[in-house]
């Protein structure tokens, strides 16, 4: 079987694209019967993608055999294949997101280093957009590992973006005081719990308040409430509860007395001065603790297990540090819970010192790739969370870069990285979408956003190698 040659990847024979050769190119159980019958394997690697025509050839001519050699079906295949490729999957997400980047780029002040905090808002909410629209288009897409591999990696992507956006972009640019409500909106919709389905599970088994009472379920799900915030659906729950005749008068009464409690939560607005809301949630959090004394008192009388899951409840809403760690399963809730109960006025400069307080009571061993990402950009610690970016995702930490190139925050990147990380991060990109040869205009245009020596060598190199197949890609290319 001749060679391939490097230009010539349409053949009239079977071929099968995959990343992972299967069937494979040696038949099951037969591998040393393959390789003692004049058998090896030839290859041509594509001169500007990163595709691969691999199939079998012989070591020597079939004519200068002596004997016949079993053929296989794997014999007859050519496998075009590629390493480290840009997935199709990905192309609509791709060209979304590189409009909205080049219209970042278009509307910046050429006479001033930042972007508006209202213009990057909006196009942060762009890339989030094209973020979500992406996970919905692989949920509907038929199930498989690589299709729950890239939903994983999408969701992390928009988690760290949307946390990016509220801690640089709209709370600390004088658009918004106060990162706790934008935070708890965060993480409700990053990270969803309790479970919507496990609330209906644990009303749909109980059929009425007694039977709701008695659910072993029903209180470690009213304290998750309490944890994120739910307070409405606490509420709720608590007076389903309260009528039961299995709890005792004073479990009832304070079931009843914390519901409203929940329902009377102050909720801070834009025309209340800091000192008003301030002393709004003082009295509110007084009536808590007040609670809290009086059911501690009865608990020391007598031992009522629903009265002491209220107690539970009570002091993860007024705010109680080791309450709320013990209902707390993640950093993240951790943080929203002392955020939310405790600080509700905290500002972004706060972040850091409370973070790093919740981030000590957790193994860091156990953390994954997007808690220490998450953890890093809550602590400010931005050179750190720009190289867990670029681990989740090189999309991700080009574009995260760019974003804070623009905000101004990313000096305190350039003080450690040995390359001007904007740039790194967006020639990493352009190359990987030079694989994929949809993409040469993307990349182009990547590489001359970053105005560097090395980006526009590359494009220099790429070009020169570029097959011109008509006269409308040569005049794209001359643009």
């Amino acid at each position: 079987m001749a060679r391939l040659g490097t230009d010539k990847f349409v053949v009239e024979r079977e071929k099968e694209v995959a990343t992972r050769l299967s069937p494979g190119v040696f038949p099951t159980g037969r591998q040393s019967e393959w390789s003692a019958q004049n058998r090896t394997l030839t290859h041509s690697v594509h001169p500007l993608t990163s595709s691969v025509a691999l199939c079998v050839a012989g070591k020597q001519p079939r004519e200068q055999l002596k004997t016949e050699i079993r053929v296989y079906e794997q014999d007859q295949r050519i496998y075009v294949c590629g390493f480290g490729t840009t997935p199709d999957e990905r192309l609509s997400f791709i060209n979304d997101t590189h409009a909205v980047f080049s219209a970042i780029q278009s509307i910046m002040d050429a006479r001033e280093t930042h972007v508006g905090a209202d213009a990057l808002l909006r196009m942060s909410a762009l890339y989030r957009e094209a973020m979500l629209r992406q996970v919905r288009v692989l949920q509907d897409a038929r199930d498989s590992e690589f299709v729950r591999s890239e939903s994983d990696v999408f969701q992390a992507m928009h988690a760290v973006w949307h946390l990016l956006e509220i801690v640089y972009v709209t709370t600390n640019s004088g658009l918004s005081a106060s990162v706790v409500p934008y935070y708890m909106e965060w993480l409700n919709f990053n990270f969803p719990a309790p479970a919507a389905a496990d609330g209906e599970r644990i009303i749909g088994s109980s059929p009425d308040s007694n039977a709701l009472a008695q659910n072993p379920d029903v209180w470690p799900y009213v304290q998750k409430l309490a944890l994120r915030g739910h307070v409405t659906t606490v509420a709720n729950m608590l007076e389903r509860i309260a009528p039961a005749q299995v709890l005792s008068a004073a479990a009832s009464r304070w079931a009843r007395e914390l519901a409203q409690t929940a329902r009377d939560m102050p909720l801070a607005s834009s025309d209340e001065t800091s000192g008003s809301f301030n002393a709004r949630w003082r009295r509110w959090n007084s009536g808590l603790q007040s609670m809290a004394t009086n059911i501690g008192s009865m608990l020391d009388k007598a031992d009522d297990d629903a009265l002491s899951a209220l107690a539970m409840v009570v002091d993860v809403m007024r705010g109680d540090a080791d309450s709320i760690s013990r209902v707390g399963d993640t950093w993240q809730d951790v943080l929203g819970a002392v955020l939310l109960y405790s600080e509700p006025t905290a500002q972004t400069e706060r972040l850091p010192a409370l973070a790093q307080l919740v981030l000590e009571q957790f193994e860091s061993d156990d953390f994954t790739l997007v808690d220490r990402t998450l953890a890093a950009l809550v602590r400010h610690e931005l050179p750190e969370f720009l190289v867990y970016c670029n681990q989740i995702d090189a999309w991700l930490s080009a574009h995260v870069s760019d974003l804070m190139q623009h905000i101004g925050i990313l000096d305190s990147c350039r003080r450690v990285f040995k390359v001007e990380p904007r740039e790194h991060y967006l020639v990493f990109l352009g190359e990987r979408y030079l694989t994929h040869e949809g993409l040469w205009r993307v990349a182009m245009d990547y590489f001359g956003l970053c105005r560097t020596r090395v980006s526009q060598n590359i494009m220099g190199e790429y070009i020169v190698r570029m097959p011109l197949e008509s006269d409308r890609k040569a005049q794209q290319v001359l643009r």
